[in-house]
């Protein structure tokens, strides 16, 4: 089954790019798995996707699955929907809100699903969904969410052994992004009072490494475009694992290395606590 899904995504211009995280092939697969083993046996299935990620939501509907996706971005829903090879099925129910403003039924869903949900949410944000999300949660369902984690120790390499790992292949643009940024310990990359990345200093870090010549012009664009996406709320994976555990106990927690050789992803497959 999933060779044919995996055929279709293919075809989707997202597929295989390290810097959109959830369509890198390996990571695809691992959702896939997990979905699979998470319905087997079920006769009908209630899906969740928070968020408009249309490889989630196409794995969901390749099974004939009853599918509700909430995005507060008609935009982004817009936009996700046309890359869909499953658009506009009859088995999908999409909603336009504020996840934190989300109301269904309690027990309601079987599944739910999310690609770095908890990092753009503020850290009480992060409390008041896992809470709503418990409610919606059938007691005997399942809570995949893939997180990027903060890690403990920054990486030993220099600038210019990572860029040229980068230029032979061994990093995509992500390890390089995340290589880069892990290196430097003499700018403020971290507030742990509002546990946001401050990318604006290492951006200037960035431009710093293109005028010593470690970086192109080309590279630091590249970067910066990337760096757009990724000003979040970073945890460690302990303190992600602390926080589902205050309404969710874990089956399983995998790090994900198809989003690169640095890849800071992880899947946490959890179950509602009563």
């Amino acid at each position: 089954m999933f060779d044919k899904i995996k055929t279709l995504l293919q075809i989707n211009p997202r597929y295989g790019k390290a810097e959109t995280p959830s369509a890198d092939e390996v990571t695809l697969e691992k959702y896939y798995d997990l979905y699979t083993r998470m319905t087997a046996g079920a006769e009908e299935i209630q899906a969740l996707v928070l968020g408009a990620t249309p490889e989630l939501r196409d794995i969901v509907l390749s099974y004939g699955h009853y599918l509700t996706t909430v995005d507060k971005s008609w935009e982004a829903l817009d936009a996700k929907t046309k890359l869909m090879h499953y658009k506009h099925s009859p088995h999908e129910k999409v909603v336009v809100k504020d996840w934190l403003a989300m109301d269904f039924p309690e027990n309601f869903f079987d599944v739910i699903l999310g690609d770095g949900v908890l990092t753009v949410l503020k850290p009480e944000e992060q409390k008041k969904l896992l809470s709503k999300l418990n409610k919606f949660l059938k007691p005997t369902g399942s809570l995949l969410l893939r997180e990027e984690a903060r890690p403990a120790q920054n990486i030993k390499f220099a600038p210019d052994i990572i860029v040229n790992n980068f230029r032979t292949g061994n990093y995509n643009l992500f390890d390089l992004f995340f290589g880069l940024r892990l290196h430097n310990q003499n700018y403020k990359a971290f507030d742990p009072y509002t546990q946001k990345v401050r990318l604006k200093d290492f951006l200037e870090k960035l431009g710093l490494y293109q005028r010593q010549n470690i970086i192109t012009k080309d590279e630091l664009k590249q970067l910066k475009g990337l760096a757009e996406e990724l000003e979040h709320t970073l945890l460690s994976k302990t303190e992600i694992e602390e926080l589902l555990h205050h309404h969710f106990s874990p089956r399983e927690i995998t790090h994900d290395i198809g989003s690169g050789h640095l890849s800071p992803w992880y899947f946490f497959l959890h179950q509602p606590r009563e």
